[in-house]
Formats: structure tokens, C-alpha cells, sequence
């Protein structure tokens, strides 16, 4: 019925402007002149067209709606009216032009009006349509405007001038039910100070917006620099924090590539001041690894796991298979998914990979074309603790799946590895170090069959459960003092999305794969980003939240790596992904590595304790695997 109401009622408004426009064109084309009984004289018209200027329109004008209706203009809403709807209403104009000319010179004149009547009807109908449609948006923003107390609508100032803060001010001016209206532009190029942009205008810089707060009324102030640097941004929202300026931004370049809205605004987060140049991924390589193949994803629950099967989710798999020993967070995971794509063919199995004959019964039932092997135990305080279960679930699962993972001929095995895995303090490290050197056997050994094993290293992830980041935010959040180990301690950071993105590029690599790392930027400075994390609160450190050291916990160092100090990395066709060159290992001593990992699997699952850390260690230690 809507569908309906809409199509009538444009075909009304665009049948009535084509009847006034091609009576327009005529009496401009040859000067006739109208009576006030509405009439024309019509004694100003050639003689070979007095007789059927009219007949001409009954068939021209229901041509010109069909290219209408062909270009879409009787789809969307009257009151919105942007340039694209302009650029095919102009095509649709154009084009009927266009059709008649060319039959003009084909034909009998008594088919097709004159080239200059035809000329002026393209016009006056462009104009009249156009300004119709924009006339209507006018009155329907003038009403909603209306329609929102002066109280009720946000006075905001935008920094930056670019091309995301125009099209930001530009949204909230066009759709006054945001709540939000720009009144002032800020921006650290000095060239714009002075102008305006969309008739809002231009202060000064970023560090003026203090000045400027109180005295225009400001409400609130939006970060539209999605490219500006770290430090930049860091400087900016820390600035105003501490003024208790309230600041949001809109969301990240990828982010806006994925489809969300600059009015999207949010809070500015750790990851923003954190912020590095926008990972670019070969999605074309990557699709044509994914697309139709059944993919299977081991902890699928995790933070790593449920980002890995949402942009595998993208790439158009045949099957993704999704496996996680925890329920409701596979649920969490199966569920965002199918919300996305209802159709997505996805498959969540809660399964324990420890139990091995389910795990091979799966395996052979479907044998997946792709694996990627996220599951492990993490937690370092936790694993301390429990070396025995790090090693059965980090190590022996590892080895275990792959094997599977060979006799069925499954055709990629990606494991996900850490930076801890490099010279490890602690036990998890060392045990996600075994499961790399475990995957390296299987190859040295000759044991790969025509499967590709790639590993991937890497370190922490902003948001991912039990990190640091969430920890700090809950401190500060209870107003609470925020606990650093020690004041020198750095970590690599990476958003998870990022992360996730490098994966999947490295598992591309087929023709060379091996141990990937990948780029991180600089370490980061944990007693730094507390401070941040407390300033961007509007609050202070050391004033409003104390900060106390607590001292290196057993297993941490002050500094990772992502590689061994003998370890030499080679560049890759991707610039943030690096391949580590190891030397193979021979046949016989790689069988009795993966003996000796066989004989520990029987020491920790019979829970023999005495000796079960130092020989985890002892296998662990040696650099080159």
C-alpha cells in the first residue's frame, strides 16, 4: 500500500512538472503569448507543428516517466534529496533529451519537437523537479527544527575540517533529530581560521577550544580526524578531558569503511590514542582463499575467535564450523553472526578439543578445506598455577589437531601464537612456544603431508578478556586506585580487528609459509596509558586516582619481543607482516621432539606434579625449532 502511495504520487508531481516544462519550452522557443483565460496564441508556432505540438507530448511525456522510473526516482523519500538524486534526475532529463534529438534527426518532424523546444524542456524540467525536491526538504527541516526546543538541541563544535567533519556537520544540519547542531569548526590548519564550512564557522585551533567553549554555548565537542596521529589525538583528548570539556568521536576509518555513520559518535578510548595507519588487506586474495571453502575455527568463543569468525563470515565461506568448550560464549558468537547474515552457513559445536576422538570424528566426517587454531588457556596468573593443564591445552592440543589435520587433508592450519611465546618467563608462554616448535616437527619431519601449517605471533590486543585495558577501566570506573606492576613495563598493543585482518593476510602466504610476526608499532608504556586512561575520565592522576606499583608478578618481564634475538625476520608481500627464517631441523631429531612432547602429554594427563614445570621449560628454552 505504501509502495503504492509512494509510486502515484510521484508519478503525479513528475507528470505534472513534464506538462509544464514541454508547454514552457514551447512558448520560450517561438515567444508565444499567454491569456489570462489561460490560453496560448498559438499563431507563433511553425505551421508544420501547429497541429501536433500536442500529440507529441501524449506519447513523449509517458517516455519520460519511464526513464524516470528506470533511473530510480521513484524510489526513496520526498523530503531527502542529495546530489546523487540529483545526478540521475539530470541523467533521466538528459537522456530523454537525448532519445529525441536523435529521432528528430532521424525522422519526420512530426514526430519529435524542435532541437531548441527539446533544449529548453531539459532545463525548465530540471529546474522545476530539482527545486521542487529540495524545496521540500527545506520546509520538512525547517519543521523538525521546529519541532525541537532550543533547549533540547546540542550546540557542538567540530574538529577538523576535512572531509569527515564536513559531511558530519552536514548530517546533523540536514536531520535535526539528532539532537546536535554545529555551530563551530576548530582545525590545526591556520589557512581555514576565519572561513566557514556549510555556513558554520572556522575559529581557530584545537587548543582553542576552551576559549571558545563557554563563550559560544558549546555543549559538547567531536574528534572528526580519523587520520590525525596518535600523539595528535592523544594531546587533543587529554587537553580536554582535563578541562571537563565533554568530548566523543566519530568512528575510525575502518569503521567508516564498514559501513557505520559519521553521527555514529562515541567516547574517545585508549585504542584511539593508540590509533596507527589503517591495516589494508588484499580482500581479493583473501577471497578467492575463503570464498565456498569450510573453515573451521577453534575457540570461537574467545575475543580472537569470535573477530576471526566474523571476517571470515564476510569473505562468503561454505561452511564455517565453530568450536569453543564454552557454551554461552559460543552462543554470544553463533549469535552475532546469524544477526548480520541470517543466511551465513554456520555451524557451533560445543566441544572440549582435548576430547581427541570427537574431534576426529568431526574432522572426518566434514574435512574442513581451512583451520585456525585459536583455542588456548592464556591467562598467565592463572597457568602459573597450572602447568599441566597449559600444557595439555596449549601444546598437546596443538600437535594433536594438526596431525588430524594432515590425515585428512585439510588444506590450511593457521595457530595462533603470542609474543610470549619468545624467550617465555611463565608457563603459558612456554607452552604456546612448545606448540609453535610442534607445528615446526610436524614439517621437519617430513610429517605435513599437503597440508600448509602457518603460525602467527603477536601480542596483546586492546579489549580482549582478562587484558590489562578493561582491568584499568574498572579501577577507575569504582574509583579505585589503578594497580601498575612497574613503572617501566611496555607491551605491544593492536586492536583486535587488526590483529585478526594480518592473520588472515599471512594465511595467504601459501607458496612460503612458516612463523609469521607482525608489526605492532611501538611498545607502549603501561604506567603511561593508566594515566591516559584516568585523564581521558576527566580526572587527574595521582590527585583524583592514586596510581601504586605492585611489582613484577612471577613469569612477567618488563618487555616482550616478537622474536628471538637470533631470529632473523625477512620482509613479506605485506609490509605490517613479517616471516621469521628458521633453519629445518633434521628428520630424526624432529621425531624426537615430538616423542619427548608425547612422553610429557603422559606425564601431565597420569598428573605427575613433581619436575612437570622444569621439564615444560627445559623443552621450551631452545630458540630455533
Amino acid at each position: 500500500m505504501r509502495f503504492q502511495l509512494r509510486f502515484f504520487s510521484y508519478l503525479a508531481l513528475y507528470g505534472v512538472i513534464a506538462v509544464l516544462s514541454y508547454w514552457g519550452a514551447w512558448l520560450l522557443r517561438f515567444g508565444l503569448s499567454i491569456h489570462f483565460d489561460l490560453s496560448a496564441d498559438l499563431s507563433g508556432i511553425p505551421e508544420n507543428f501547429q497541429d501536433v505540438w500536442w500529440q507529441q507530448g501524449l506519447y513523449l511525456l509517458p517516455l519520460k516517466l519511464l526513464l524516470l522510473y528506470a533511473l530510480g526516482l521513484f524510489d526513496g523519500f520526498f523530503r531527502f534529496f542529495r546530489f546523487p538524486d540529483a545526478l540521475r534526475l539530470s541523467l533521466a532529463s538528459g537522456s530523454f533529451s537525448f532519445i529525441c534529438l536523435v529521432l528528430w534527426y532521424f525522422t519526420s518532424v512530426r514526430f519529435v519537437p524542435p532541437a531548441l523546444v527539446l533544449a529548453g524542456d531539459f532545463l525548465l524540467f530540471t529546474f522545476f523537479a530539482m527545486s521542487f525536491r529540495v524545496g521540500v526538504r527545506i520546509v520538512d527541516e525547517w519543521r523538525q527544527g521546529r519541532m525541537l526546543t532550543e533547549g533540547a538541541v546540542a550546540r557542538v563544535g567540530i574538529i577538523g575540517v576535512g572531509e569527515v567533519g564536513s559531511l558530519l556537520a552536514a548530517e546533523l544540519l540536514s536531520q535535526p533529530r539528532q539532537g546536535m547542531r554545529p555551530v563551530a569548526f576548530f582545525d590545526d590548519d591556520s589557512r581555514h581560521h576565519g572561513r566557514s564550512l556549510h555556513g558554520v564557522p572556522v575559529l581557530g585551533a584545537p587548543e582553542e577550544v576552551r576559549e571558545y567553549f563557554d563563550s559560544h554555548n558549546l555543549n559538547k565537542v567531536v574528534l572528526a580526524m580519523p587520520s590525525a596521529s596518535a600523539e595528535r589525538i592523544r594531546k587533543i583528548s587529554v587537553d580536554l578531558s582535563a578541562a571537563k570539556i565533554p568530548l566523543e568521536t566519530v568512528p575510525s576509518f575502518g569503521q567508516l569503511l564498514n559501513g557505520a555513520d559519521t553521527t555514529d559518535l562515541r567516547e574517545v578510548r585508549i585504542e584511539d590514542l593508540l590509533y596507527r595507519d589503517p591495516v589494508k588487506i588484499d580482500s581479493e586474495k583473501l577471497k578467492s582463499l575463503i570464498e565456498g571453502k569450510r573453515v573451521w575455527v577453534t575457540g570461537a568463543g574467545g575475543s580472537i575467535g569470535r573477530e576471526l569468525a566474523r571476517q571470515l563470515g564476510a569473505l562468503d565461506p561454505g561452511l564455517l564450523f565453530l568450536i569453543d568448550s564454552s557454551e554461552g560464549a559460543l552462543f554470544l558468537t553463533e549469535k552475532q553472526l546469524l544477526d548480520k547474515t541470517a543466511d551465513l552457513p554456520v555451524e557451533a559445536r560445543v566441544v572440549d578439543l582435548r576430547q581427541t576422538k570427537r574431534i576426529e570424528e568431526l574432522i572426518a566426517a566434514d574435512p574442513p578445506d581451512l583451520i585456525f587454531h585459536a583455542a588456548a588457556h592464556k591467562h598467565v596468573g592463572m597457568m602459573e598455577r597450572q602447568p599441566r593443564e597449559a600444557f595439555l591445552n596449549n601444546t598437546l592440543v596443538t600437535l594433536q589437531l594438526a596431525r588430524m589435520a594432515v590425515a585428512h587433508g585439510v588444506g590450511s592450519f593457521c595457530l595462533i601464537s603470542t609474543d610470549k611465546a619468545v624467550e617465555p618467563r611463565n608457563v603459558m608462554g612456554a607452552s604456546k612456544r612448545l606448540a609453535e616448535k610442534a607445528v615446526r616437527a610436524l614439517i621437519d619431519a617430513e610429517q605435513a603431508g599437503s597440508t600448509t601449517f602457518s603460525v602467527v605471533r603477536f601480542g596483546n590486543v586492546i579489549g580482549s578478556s582478562g587484558s590489562v585495558i578493561p582491568i584499568f577501566e574498572k579501577q577507575i570506573a569504582e574509583r579505585r586506585p589503578v594497580t601498575v606492576t612497574d613503572r617501566a613495563m611496555t607491551r605491544y598493543f593492536m586492536t583486535i580487528p587488526e590483529a585478526v585482518g594480518l592473520v588472515l593476510q599471512a594465511t595467504t602466504f601459501q607458496e612460503k609459509p612458516g612463523l609469521f610476526t607482525l608489526d605492532m608499532g611501538e611498545p607502549v608504556q603501561i604506567d603511561a596509558m593508566a594515566r591516559d586512561l584516568i585523564r581521558l575520565k576527566g580526572l587527574e592522576p595521582d590527585v583524583d586516582i592514586p596510581i601504586i606499583y605492585t611489582g613484577i608478578r612471577p613469569g612477567e618481564k618488563l618487555h616482550e619481543a616478537l622474536h628471538y634475538a637470533e631470529e632473523n625476520v625477512e620482509s613479506t608481500q605485506h609490509p605490517k607482516i613479517g616471516r621469521v627464517c628458521l633453519e629445518a631441523k633434521a628428520a630424526a631429531e624432529a621425531e624426537d621432539f615430538i616423542a619427548a612432547l608425547e612422553a610429557l602429554g603422559e606425564r601431565a594427563a597420569n598428573r605427575e606434579e613433581s619436575g612437570f614445570r622444569e621439564a615444560l621449560f627445559a623443552a621450551a628454552e631452545e630458540p630455533s625449532a
